[in-house]
């Protein structure tokens, strides 16, 4: 892959940050292993998550202005460091490539305009949402045969955005149905075709 070619290998540490909201940095990444969380704003919220085979931070490297927001990682990662004149002289010479991250970059458009629509649903449905979907992602670790999502209540509420003290009540009936569990700043699936009915609105967890 002539991408490889023009990129050199790097690690990041759990915890890590890959780059920060507001830097002036010309780099893309291409996530090889491990996932990333999307963070902006202030007080900062969860926006995306991001994992293999998947690029980070390459619509700054294209148009060189600050970093629209935080990259961290979740896990170890292990990506590739692509400088952005390499990135702007790959796309230039792939034209198949530059469609690509148009449509990618459409994708994340919509995906923006849905999690806004999704705000107005109730906190219940959009705390669903968010747990289903990071379980299709891969986005946290398997205890015991089920997924667990490690990410305190503080940071769910950010993703979800709503109040902690609201995800609290919400993650509360939630239990109370057995449908999950939590454990220290883990929240572990019991049932996720319960969680996914909730998701879609045909059923609820509240009393």
């Amino acid at each position: 892959m002539e991408l490889e070619e023009l990129g050199k290998p790097i690690s990041y540490p759990t915890g890590s940050v890959l780059f920060g909201e507001g830097e002036e940095t010309d780099f893309a990444l291409l996530i090889r292993k491990g996932l990333v969380r999307i963070q902006t704003g202030t007080p900062s919220r969860i926006v995306a998550i991001r994992g293999e085979s998947e690029m980070v931070g390459e619509m700054a490297a294209a148009n060189r202005k600050p970093r629209s927001a935080s990259v961290y990682a979740m896990n170890p990662v292990e990506a590739l460091y692509i400088s952005a004149a390499n990135w702007l002289r790959f796309l230039y010479d792939h034209p198949r490539a530059m469609h690509a991250q148009l449509v990618a970059a459409e994708e994340r458009l919509n995906e923006a305009t849905r999690k806004s629509v999704e705000s107005f649903l109730g906190v219940e449905q959009r705390l669903a949402k968010v747990l289903v979907e990071f379980e299709g992602k891969g986005a946290g670790a398997v205890q015991d045969g089920r997924f667990a999502l490690q990410l305190s209540q503080r940071e769910l509420a950010d993703v979800v955005g709503a109040s902690r003290e609201t995800v609290v009540q919400v993650v509360r009936a939630l239990k109370a149905r057995g449908i999950v569990t939590t454990g220290r700043q883990t929240t572990i699936i019991e049932n996720l075709e319960a969680l996914r009915g909730i998701a879609s609105g045909d059923q609820t967890a509240s009393p």
